[in-house]
């Protein structure tokens, strides 16, 4: 449509490849993360994609998690009855992936202290789910957790969302995965303390939250860009509860970043 003499049409074709160029950018990055991060757990791209997608499911069967409770032999006591590698300096706790989620926050730091890499510690924050990390933080988060959460959202967010995107067929699941971040960063922010915790947090987590939210705002910026393309993303129920995908604006993300100083 012309405006007036000398006005120049925009055809919506130019609008509409702009957006898809957008988003396509965005899936792009997304899935060489992905790949990244499978050779970082030094596992075939196929196996990685499947943890992720499995990463909310509880097995039918959980494991019984007391059976390395039994009495140790006396042999590992010394006598002042620690055991012998406590005294050494080397006790360590087990890496064990949990298959149920925590119901307090002893249960939260146990289960988190024994898992050994970020993408089980980020699978760990998809089996919780939203409305559990709310319940277990809402008396007190503090700043060493939450530095270590937000360091582990940093590392595996993008890569996580490009292995369930190129699974998916390109259905919006990498921009599902940003949303399900935004919520989890309102979920830490409604902690209690969490002004001091934040405050705490120091310089070292500061790079991290740069690059965690540039790269959010690249999501925010691909859903909008799906909207105008004419795609609908769907919100995806997967067992944590609800995540929708409108709390994915860049509003939303700038909102975060001041609260969390980024």
């Amino acid at each position: 449509m012309q405006d007036g003499p000398g006005s120049i049409d925009r055809p919506a074709k130019n609008s509409k490849e702009l957006a898809n160029a957008a988003w396509d950018d965005f899936k792009r990055k997304a899935i060489d993360e992905a790949k990244k991060r499978a050779v970082s757990q030094r596992v075939d791209y196929d196996t990685f994609k499947n943890m992720v997608l499995t990463a909310h499911l509880t097995p039918i069967t959980a494991p019984n998690r007391r059976t390395n409770d039994r009495p140790a032999p006396c042999w590992n006591f010394g006598p002042d009855g620690k055991p012998v590698k406590e005294q050494a300096g080397q006790m360590e706790l087990p890496s064990v992936a949990p298959v149920e989620a925590p119901s307090t926050m002893g249960d939260f730091t146990r289960d988190w202290r024994r898992m050994g890499t970020a993408d089980d510690k980020y699978r760990y924050l998809h089996l919780c789910g939203l409305d559990t990390l709310r319940m277990v933080f809402r008396v007190e988060i503090s700043s060493e957790v939450l530095r270590e959460i937000l360091g582990v959202v940093e590392a595996c967010w993008l890569g996580h969302g490009g292995a369930a995107e190129e699974a998916e067929g390109g259905s919006g699941a990498a921009l599902r995965e940003a949303a399900f971040v935004v919520q989890l960063l309102q979920v830490l922010s409604a902690g209690g303390r969490f002004p001091l915790a934040v405050k705490l947090l120091g310089n070292s987590i500061k790079p991290a939250l740069a690059r965690l939210f540039a790269g959010l705002e690249d999501a925010a910026a691909a859903a909008a860009s799906r909207g105008a393309g004419g795609v609908v993303l769907a919100a995806e129920e997967d067992g944590t509860g609800r995540l929708d995908v409108d709390s994915l604006t860049l509003e939303q993300v700038v909102t975060l970043q001041r609260l969390y100083g980024g």
